[in-house]
């Protein structure tokens, strides 16, 4: 008798996690905001007003991949999305922020400054506008590739901190 207990109790806990499992699937991150019901985003280079060539290249790649993940690949290009997101980089700096004993710079910090804008192309109206500044530190190397290969990546990441943060305006409004 209790080896038929412990089987039917068994039989009930897997057709349990059966269920429970079944509802687990994956689904976009989206959904509230202005891109909740949208058919999609474009995401225009933006333009640079800095003296950094380039940032707004990977600025605009981070966009994408961020929004690509976020609203489960919806960028599209601009024929077929209901919203552009456009913008100008600001600015770029790069300042030294920490020196060694013999007063030779040790780290500099990359800051970079974006004015994003989120437009309805149907309404032709402006649905979210901010401005957004990130900083990364990076170290000073003293072989110049690996130097310009350390500020790149810094600026990848303040790229990604952006994109992340614009993202999440986006989201507060609504």
């Amino acid at each position: 008798m209790t080896a038929t207990r412990l089987f039917t109790m068994l039989r009930w806990l897997t057709l349990l996690a059966a269920l429970f499992a079944g509802g687990c699937s994956y689904s976009p991150v989206i959904q509230h905001g202005p891109l909740a019901g949208a058919n999609g985003v474009n995401v225009v280079l933006f333009a640079n007003k800095s003296y950094r060539a380039g940032v707004e290249a990977v600025l605009a790649q981070e966009m994408i991949n961020e929004f690509n993940f976020r609203t489960g690949g919806k960028v599209l290009p601009g024929d077929r999305a209901d919203y552009e997101l456009s913008g100008v980089v600001l600015s770029y700096n790069s300042v030294p922020v920490s020196y060694t004993a013999a007063d030779v710079i040790r780290e500099y910090n990359a800051i970079l400054s974006v004015q994003a804008t989120l437009h309805d192309q149907k309404s032709h109206r402006v649905v979210w506008k901010g401005d957004v500044t990130e900083q990364q530190v990076y170290p000073v190397n003293a072989n110049i590739a690996l130097q310009q290969d350390a500020e790149e990546a810094a600026i990848e990441k303040i790229s990604r901190r952006i994109s992340e943060r614009i993202w999440q305006k986006l989201g507060e409004r609504f």
